[in-house]
């Protein structure tokens, strides 16, 4: 009798939270193309923003005429739907590309709230933070696409590497994700776990890609990789955490300090 092996089902999370979530779409789309996937896109409206914009001189910024206006929280909860109904077109668009099944939702929240609600997923795509209040006013179209530039090709898939099951997860998420993008990778290795630099290097070696690379960062804990991390201008940052710890506290606070996508790998099975 043959034996019938079940597709496994993945699980992506993909969590927008402003103007910086541009570049959302292709990554997205590079983790669900040929694999079966389900699509759970969240919108996260920060409270604190809502906060912010309830004072007096709170302003917004024109991105592209460096114009100053008032904003209100009205007027932030209109720009926060059209970014939100942005969002939503990205996550259907992806999906139903790909044949996929998708969900989406809006969470006024913290960031790390949002990340604890995914706890389930395999994947989990988290936006560039929100540097301030400011969300322009002038809205690209949602059909309109930039073409990517070389310089923008060559930025690396980047993996904030720590000597765990979690981390060598996502090494071998990481090389499957630039082979798929045709991106070089890039391993940051900090100091304290220098040791396992040869056996981390057989890995990579053994998984075949050519253009991937290790850097030792010098420093006495993982967040000290990360101005070393910020300065190679990585497209996105990869990290393994523990399936039984759905949001790691610094989560958050890493998110906000890394300037670019980052995707949360929790499965041991991709």
């Amino acid at each position: 009798m043959p034996v019938v092996h079940e597709r496994r089902t993945l699980r992506i999370s993909v969590v927008f939270g402003g103007q910086a979530d541009e570049g959302l779409s292709s990554i997205l789309s590079s983790l669900v193309s040929g694999r079966h996937a389900d699509v759970a896109g969240v919108f996260v409206e920060d409270r604190s923003l809502f906060r912010m914009a309830e004072l007096p001189f709170a302003a917004e910024v024109c991105r592209v005429s460096a114009v100053r206006r008032p904003v209100n929280t009205r007027e932030l909860e209109r720009q926060m739907k059209l970014l939100a109904l942005r969002a939503e077109a990205v996550v259907r668009q992806v999906a139903e590309g790909a044949g996929s099944p998708w969900s989406f939702r809006r969470h006024r929240g913290r960031l790390s709230t949002a990340l604890a609600e995914t706890g389930d997923a395999d994947l989990v795509l988290v936006g560039a933070a929100r540097h301030g209040l400011v969300v322009s006013n002038e809205l690209r179209a949602s059909g309109q696409r930039v073409r990517a530039t070389d310089a923008e090709r060559r930025r690396p898939v980047a993996v904030l590497f720590e000597p765990s099951d979690a981390g060598w997860r996502a090494v071998d998420a990481g090389v499957d994700l630039a082979a798929r993008t045709g991106r070089p990778l890039m391993v940051f290795l900090g100091a304290w776990a220098r040791e396992v630099e040869p056996e981390l290097g057989a890995r990579l070696a053994a998984l075949g890609l050519k253009t991937a690379t290790i850097r030792t960062v010098p420093g006495t804990e993982p967040a000290s990789l990360v101005p070393a991390i910020r300065r190679a201008l990585p497209a996105l940052v990869m990290l393994g955490v523990e399936e039984s710890d759905p949001a790691r506290s610094e989560l958050e606070g890493l998110q906000r300090r890394l300037r670019c996508p980052l995707i949360i790998v929790r499965s041991a099975t991709l």
